[in-house]
């Protein structure tokens, strides 16, 4: 899976099950049966952060930042 794939799939899965952590997003991922590179998984992830698409957050109760899409 190359990265612009990686990124829309991130995207499709944080607009239907909303804020979660990068290992949870990572998780959800590999148990649909995704395959890819964790490097380029954390590249996907930075350049959504970078782009404005995807946002993060600290949740202290979980003490972990959380990520989701913002709204357009």
């Amino acid at each position: 899976m190359n990265k612009d794939e990686l990124k829309k799939v991130i995207i499709d899965l944080l607009s239907k099950e909303g804020p979660k952590t990068s290992t949870e997003i990572r998780d959800i991922l590999i148990e649909k049966g995704y395959e890819f590179d964790m490097i380029k998984f954390r590249e996907a992830l930075a350049e959504l952060v970078r782009e404005g698409k995807v946002k993060k957050e600290a949740s202290y109760e979980r003490k972990k930042l959380l990520f989701y899409v913002t709204a357009d």
